[in-house]
């Protein structure tokens, strides 16, 4: 599943007017020339997909699910511990 880019929203809204009036880009994406329609696509395609390629990368990843495990093992020890403390408690309560 991809998700769908709006070029116009990221073009309008989000690159800074000084950069448009160095470039001589209209202010808007529709009166763009379909070059620069273009080029604008394809630079915010290629910076969406070295995004998603440096946060999908393998040796992230791998390093991600190595924390993860250890933080799981350590959150369910911590819920023993807590556990065993209370039911020390509620026994200390009923003597």
């Amino acid at each position: 599943m991809t998700t769908p880019i709006n070029y116009q929203q990221i073009f309008e809204e989000e690159l800074d007017a000084v950069t448009k009036d160095l470039m001589t880009f209209p202010s808007t994406f529709g009166d763009l020339s379909p070059e620069a329609r273009r080029l604008v696509e394809e630079l915010v395609d290629l910076g969406y997909q070295r995004a998603l390629d440096d946060a999908l990368n393998p040796e992230v990843l791998e390093e991600t699910a190595a924390l993860s495990g250890e933080m799981g093992t350590q959150l369910y020890n911590f819920s023993n511990m807590l556990q065993s403390f209370l039911n020390t408690q509620n026994n200390g309560a009923e003597n």
